[in-house]
């Protein structure tokens, strides 16, 4: 289903740079049933709704680019801010925008893509003519998703200077713009289990997830199968 909403003009960032040592393989190429689709195309395809200009790889290994089967558009960049973790992988991607971007990580198979319409119409809060926030965070069981958000070019001058000063905390610079948390009540309103922050980082959550994805085909499937009512009465 299209998401109909006036966002501001975005691009989407996947952070695939880490290593994935407890999943032993790339999580960004999991294969997706039925097709075994890579995990990181399967998860553009499932926003692919929110129309965003460009997708950006932020990733170390080229073979991820052989195997991504992602548009040929897309910018493949390795990690300016080498050893540097999450937060310098966030820092390297908002080096090739202008304005607001999508950020998640690259192991999200149900990710959401009204969830990510709902933050992308609090990005557009405008104060005196003037975006009103620089990062739009969720939080989650008391905890920032700061690989579920949306941020602006404008943090790249914190995140650079927090990197600057030895830190690697990705959350590290949010006090140091302006972030507008969003809580559980209204990201719930939105996906009720919070699935869209699910993220496979062993071989078990994988096998979760598949199962919640299954159970999601088999929803649509029968929401296609049910016969429209028509009106009866003459």
């Amino acid at each position: 289903m299209t998401v109909h909403v006036n966002l501001p003009s975005l691009d989407l960032i996947i952070n695939a740079g880490g290593v994935s040592r407890r999943m032993g393989r790339p999580k960004a190429l999991l294969p997706v049933p039925p097709a075994g689709t890579p995990l990181i195309a399967h998860m553009v395809q499932r926003l692919a709704t929110l129309r965003w200009g460009r997708v950006i790889v932020v990733a170390n290994d080229p073979v991820l680019q052989a195997h991504a089967h992602l548009p040929p558009a897309t910018l493949f960049v390795p990690d300016a801010y080498p050893e540097t973790g999450t937060l310098g992988g966030i820092a390297t991607g908002l080096q090739q925008v202008a304005g607001w971007a999508i950020v998640v990580a690259c192991d999200l198979p149900l990710v959401n893509a009204a969830l990510f319409a709902q933050l992308a119409m609090l990005a557009a809060e405008q104060a005196q003519g003037e975006d009103r926030w620089d990062a739009i965070v969720p939080i989650v069981d008391g905890y920032a998703e700061p690989l579920h958000a949306l941020y602006h070019r404008r943090c790249l001058p914190a995140i650079v200077a927090r990197l600057a000063q030895g830190q690697r905390r990705v959350i590290s610079f949010l006090d140091d713009v302006r972030t507008r948390s969003v809580n559980e009540d209204e990201l719930r309103a939105v996906d009720p289990g919070l699935y869209s922050f699910i993220n496979a980082n062993t071989p078990a959550e994988w096998q979760a997830a598949l199962q919640l994805l299954a159970a999601e085909e088999d929803t649509r499937a029968a929401l296609r199968n049910t016969p429209h009512s028509e009106e009866t009465d003459r």
